[in-house]
């Protein structure tokens, strides 16, 4: 089984940013009758950028720690910096 986190494509309204997070897995197996795929994305979270700073919220609309997410995902820091 593979998982990730990464983020999505950055959308921009203006002044404001807006990031998905999303996690991906891909499973795959093989048996006497033939092999199979699946695969799933789901979102998990999303980074606001605006004028009042950088905040990140979960699927809840939760506040949620900004350093969590850029620990997990590698890369993250272009998306989110102003």
């Amino acid at each position: 089984m593979m998982e990730e986190l990464r983020a999505g494509i950055p959308m921009v309204f203006g002044d404001v940013t807006i990031v998905p997070i999303e996690r991906s897995s891909l499973q795959c197996g093989a048996g006497v009758l033939g092999c199979w795929l699946s695969g799933f994305k789901e979102p998990i979270a999303v980074i606001l950028s605006d004028a009042a700073g950088v905040r990140a919220f979960d699927m809840e609309a939760a506040e949620i720690p900004l350093a969590s997410l850029v620990r997990k995902i590698p890369n993250l820091r272009a998306p989110v910096a102003k």
